[in-house]
C-alpha cells in the first residue's frame, strides 16, 4: 500500500483506523456496564515503577504522530496544520488509552488477566466471549496501522538521508508516476515481514520504542542547540519555554529507556554501531552538507527548518 502512493496508503490508513476505533468504542461501552470497582483495588500494583516499564512497552501504539512529521514534505499544508494534528492526535489517543484500560481492568481481575490475550479473558469473564473475537480482529487492524506509520516514518527519513548524501544516492530517487521512494519502501517492506515472522512483538516493540525514543532524545538537543547558535532562522513552529520543554522531553525519554530489558539495549548498541561504521565510512565523506561551501552551510535554510525547530 505503501508504494502505490502517498493518497492511496493514507486511504487505507485511514479506512483501518476507522475500523479500529469502531471496536475500540464498542469494547468500551459494552464493557463499561460490567466494571466493578473491587478489581481497581489495590491501585497500581506494581507502583509507578510498573506503569512506566508498561509504557515503555507499548510507547509504539501511539507512533502515528511522529509519522506524520516524517512526511510533512508530501504535505502542501505542514507548517500550517501539522503541530495542531499532532497535539490533537496525542490527546485523542491518550483519552482512548484511558477508557480502554478503565474498562479492561475493571471488568477483571488484573491478577486473572490472560496477557497473550487480555481482552478476550477480560470479556469472558462477564459473559461476553463473541465479543472477543470482534476484538481479534481488531488487535490484527490496530498493529496494522502502527506498523504502517512506523514503515511510512522510516522511508522517509531514509529517503531524505539519501538525498542529503547520508545513504547512497540509489535510494533517492521516487518512483516518476507514484512519487514515493518504493527502492526504500520495498526493503523497509521485506525487513519488517522478517522482524514479525522472527520476533515475539514485545521485543519487535521494544526495538522500536528505543530507536524512537533515543531519536526524540536527539532532536531534543537539537532544538537547544539551534536555538542557541541558529536563532535566526526562520521558525514556522516555535518551541515554547526552551530549554524547559526540550529537558523535559529528553528527562521522560531517557525514564522510558531506563524501563526496558538489558537485550534491548544490547541489540540497540550493535545497531548503532552498525550505523556510526556507515556514517564513518560513507556517510561523513559524503553527505551534502561536508561537500557544501562554508559559505553555503551557514545560509538559512528554510526548507527543512520546520523539523528541528
Amino acid at each position: 500500500m505503501l508504494s502505490r502512493g502517498t493518497k492511496e496508503s493514507a486511504r487505507f490508513e485511514t479506512i483501518l483506523v476507522v475500523v479500529k476505533l469502531a471496536i475500540v468504542a464498542l469494547v468500551i461501552v459494552a464493557g463499561a456496564f460490567h466494571v466493578s470497582a473491587g478489581n481497581f483495588s489495590p491501585f497500581l500494583p506494581f507502583g509507578i515503577g510498573g506503569a512506566v516499564a508498561g509504557a515503555a512497552t507499548t510507547f509504539f501504539a501511539v507512533y502515528g504522530y511522529d509519522a506524520m512529521s516524517a512526511a510533512a514534505e508530501e504535505s502542501a499544508e505542514a507548517k500550517k496544520v501539522l503541530p495542531k494534528a499532532i497535539v490533537i492526535s496525542l490527546a485523542i489517543a491518550a483519552v482512548i488509552y484511558l477508557l480502554v484500560c478503565i474498562v479492561l481492568l475493571g471488568m477483571q481481575d488484573y491478577r486473572q488477566i490472560d496477557v497473550k490475550s487480555p481482552f478476550s479473558s477480560a470479556l469472558a469473564s462477564v459473559g461476553l466471549t463473541g465479543l472477543g473475537t470482534i476484538v481479534a480482529v481488531g488487535a490484527v487492524v490496530g498493529i496494522t496501522t502502527s506498523a504502517l506509520a512506523n514503515m511510512l516514518a522510516v522511508t522517509r527519513v531514509w529517503f531524505s538521508m539519501s538525498r542529503d548524501g547520508l545513504l547512497p544516492a540509489y535510494f533517492a530517487r521516487n518512483h516518476p508516476r507514484r512519487q514515493v521512494p518504493t527502492r526504500v519502501i520495498w526493503l523497509v517492506g521485506i525487513g519488517s515481514a522478517v522482524i514479525a515472522g522472527l520476533l515475539p512483538i514485545k521485543e519487535a516493540a521494544d526495538l522500536t520504542n528505543i530507536g524512537i525514543l533515543m531519536a526524540f532524545i536527539v532532536v531534543a538537543i537539537a532544538v537547544m542547540v539551534m536555538r542557541r547558535t541558529r536563532p535566526d532562522l526562520p521558525r514556522s513552529f516555535r518551541t515554547p519555554w526552551v530549554p524547559v520543554v526540550p529537558l523535559v522531553g529528553i528527562a521522560f525519554s531517557i525514564w522510558l529507556i531506563a524501563n526496558l530489558d538489558w537485550i534491548t539495549w544490547v541489540r540497540f548498541a550493535v545497531w548503532m554501531v552498525i550505523g556510526l561504521v556507515v556514517y564513518a565510512l560513507y556517510g561523513y565523506r559524503n553527505s551534502v552538507e561536508n561537500r557544501a561551501p562554508r559559505s553555503a552551510r551557514t545560509a538559512p535554510n528554510t526548507e527543512d527548518e520546520g523539523s528541528t525547530s
